[in-house]
């Protein structure tokens, strides 16, 4: 089900650190003093095959591969970075997956710090020193989607429980998480209410529905809906962010598809808004997506901060937001949500040639309102060689240009930035 990851983005130089953020950071933007840190990068070499972890001290160039990186076990794997580590889930559908954790160490490589088994995780959320964890119900006949606290000091598992999945999405339906965010002192959990995991099948394609939890006991508060959209973020792709000034953007996919496979039509793409401090959407607010791009489908975000985010796009749906030019033409677009503006990226490469994009919410940006790296993998259909680059995204003059190379066949996989612990 979960198809080939591939992330990545750059930073305007070796010391963005803490002033920096990666879009699978669930916590409220905040600024910092600069530290010394790293990039560590994800590739496979040629088109299947596991994970390497490499780390670089820049994103310009060319990645030098030979002879280094760290091979993860298993073929699909989702990152996280949170409090100086890096975490490795292995994705095993509703089976067990290893979890191992990095460091960047004085020598500015990567250190094992822990290696231990869960389930597989579907949601990931970072709230303090924790990392909040959500297993979804997968199965029709699996009732209970359970969640885990991860103490990121200790790496022990501090706390676990379970919601009714059945009960929460009511009307014979199962609430499917497909994004933790930290707003304030509660969590935000959107979900979808499907048939099950095998189909993401709904009756519900056009309500965005938000469950509420107080932390760190995740005690049910209530759900935050609206019908003016529908199918928040997918899977494993986020669609809220917290922005610098506590609101809340809500992207309404429509990636959902309705109980015959069709994806309903009914209510456009859009960003809605919760304000900071509330627990209802802003009905003054709404961004039509559908209308700006001309009919595009959005596949994932990346918030560049100042109120501007970077949209992967596709011309036609796909319930798991597979970013594949071959079949779905992939385009690229800077939106501003504070004052509704739409602007499609040019310099991209041929959608024909683009095997993935990287993917799963691993993107990167600075936070300073102008800049966003992606990773794009092309493929020759002669040879069937993947080659992969990062490019640099330019909000202001709405470009992209290739920053970073893999020196050998493959493609990248995720990209993220770990500050050196000494």
């Amino acid at each position: 089900m979960k198809t080939t990851k591939l992330l990545a983005l750059l930073c305007a130089s070796l010391f963005l650190g803490a002033c920096s953020s990666n879009d699978n950071s669930d916590e409220e933007p905040v600024i910092n003093e600069p530290v010394e840190g790293m990039f560590v990068l994800t590739a496979k070499k040629g088109l299947a095959g596991a994970d390497l972890l490499y780390t670089n001290s820049t994103l310009d160039g060319t990645l030098t591969t030979t002879g280094k990186g760290i091979e993860q076990n298993g073929a699909s794997r989702t990152y996280l970075t949170h409090n100086g580590f890096i975490y490795s889930f292995m994705f095993g559908g509703s089976a067990p997956g290893a979890v191992t954790a990095y460091k960047v160490n004085a020598l500015k490589e990567l250190e094992k710090v822990t290696d231990f088994q869960t389930e597989t995780m579907h949601v990931f959320g970072t709230i303090g020193d924790d990392i909040l964890m959500m297993k979804n119900a997968w199965q029709p006949e699996e009732e209970f989607n359970n969640w885990y606290r991860l103490d990121t000091k200790t790496q022990q598992i501090v706390a676990r429980g379970e919601i009714n999945a059945n009960k929460l999405a009511g009307n014979g339906g199962k609430a499917f998480f497909t994004d933790l965010k930290k707003v304030g002192n509660k969590v935000f959990a959107s979900y979808w209410n499907i048939e099950s995991a095998r189909t993401f099948r709904s009756s519900y394609t056009d309500s965005t529905m938000i469950a509420v939890y107080s932390y760190p006991d995740m005690k049910f508060e209530k759900v935050i809906r609206d019908a003016r959209t529908g199918s928040i973020g997918a899977y494993f792709r986020s669609g809220l962010e917290v922005d610098e000034l506590g609101d809340v953007y809500v992207l309404g996919t429509k990636l959902g598809p309705d109980k015959t496979g069709a994806h309903s039509t009914k209510t456009p793409v859009a960003f809605m808004k919760i304000k900071k401090g509330t627990t209802e959407y802003d009905k003054s607010y709404f961004f039509n997506i559908t209308a700006a791009s001309g009919g595009k489908y959005v596949f994932q975000k990346l918030y560049l901060g100042k109120g501007n985010f970077l949209l992967t796009m596709g011309d036609n749906p796909d319930t798991y937001g597979t970013t594949m030019g071959l079949s779905n033409p992939i385009s690229f677009a800077i939106v501003n949500v504070y004052n509704s503006t739409y602007k499609a990226v040019t310099g991209a490469p041929d959608p024909a040639s683009i095997y993935r994009t990287t993917e799963y919410s691993n993107n990167y940006s600075p936070l300073d309102g102008k800049t966003g790296y992606l990773g794009i993998n092309i493929i020759d259909m002669a040879t069937f060689s993947i080659s992969g680059s990062i490019y640099k995204f330019d909000a202001e003059t709405a470009t992209m240009t290739k920053a970073l190379t893999l020196d050998t066949p493959g493609g990248f996989t995720s990209l993220d930035w770990l500050p050196v612990t000494k």
